[in-house]
């Protein structure tokens, strides 16, 4: 009888252990993920969603979600709504030692029976298993709290601080000429550049203006995410509309004066 009681509960006991395993989703990276939190971005991004804000900017909404050890970002953007009365969505895994996309799913509520209904909760309790198995594939681990660090980062004993610089000829509508350069900064060690985009005449393009809002750190280790607050044209011109670029910088190294 003593015996039997003692399997009992080391099979209790190994069910609880278990439980705990797959619920905190140690050994296999986490399990679900929860809906992301807003980020108040600086200057343009700064006004609620949609709404006309600095320089007659129709705003979206960024929420970061997390890093991985190694260098990858995963954020979720809302585009502004122009004039849809739909809910847009971006979901984005990106590598920021090349910047390079490795993985974007956008969402578009035109299609949906109710296109006002849909939201980033609905978005997100449909989409959570196939976003949380992305994440974890890339090893994504959610962060709690964010800091959107402006205009400059402060690393061991410098002063790091991300400058774009914008020479550009435009035609009012979809002819853009120039570079869009953005730099980090050392005070110790000069600078670097750690993206450029460069637009050529022939090109579709309406891009207008842009500015950093600020960086993010990754826990792991010492690199950071420069989010770039684009304005590009509106559909049928003005107000124009902001759209979101991850810049990926190491905050060690590649200096030059």
């Amino acid at each position: 009888m003593q015996g039997t009681r003692t399997i009992r509960l080391l099979s209790l006991a190994l069910l609880v252990t278990a439980a705990f395993f797959v619920f905190s989703g140690i050994g296999r990276g986490q399990s679900v993920f929860r809906v992301p939190e807003r980020l108040r971005l600086n200057g343009i991004g700064e006004p609620d969603p949609n709404e006309e804000g600095h320089m007659g900017v129709i705003t979206g909404a960024f929420y970061p979600i997390g890093w991985s050890k190694d260098g990858k970002f995963a954020y979720l953007f809302e585009p502004p709504d122009e004039d849809c009365g739909c809910y847009f969505a971006e979901v984005v895994i990106q590598d920021l030692k090349t910047d390079k996309i490795l993985w974007k799913e956008r969402y578009s509520s035109a299609q949906a029976e109710n296109p006002l209904a849909e939201n980033r909760e609905t978005l997100w309790k449909k989409n959570v298993k196939t976003y949380s198995a992305k994440f974890r594939e890339h090893g994504i681990e959610q962060i709690d709290t964010f800091q959107l660090l402006h205009p400059s980062v402060k690393f061991e004993s410098d002063v790091l601080t991300p400058k774009i610089d914008i020479r550009i000829k435009t035609d009012g509508n979809f002819m853009v000429d120039g570079t869009v350069t953005v730099r980090m900064t050392s005070r110790k060690h000069g600078s670097k550049v750690i993206h450029r985009d460069v637009y050529r005449r022939r090109d579709t393009n309406g891009f207008r203006d842009a500015e950093i809002s600020g960086s993010l750190v990754s826990p792991f280790e010492p690199r950071a995410a420069i989010v770039i607050v684009e304005v590009v044209r509106g559909w049928e011109g003005p107000p124009n509309v902001m759209q979101i670029k991850i810049a990926g910088s190491t905050l060690a190294g590649g200096f030059r004066k």
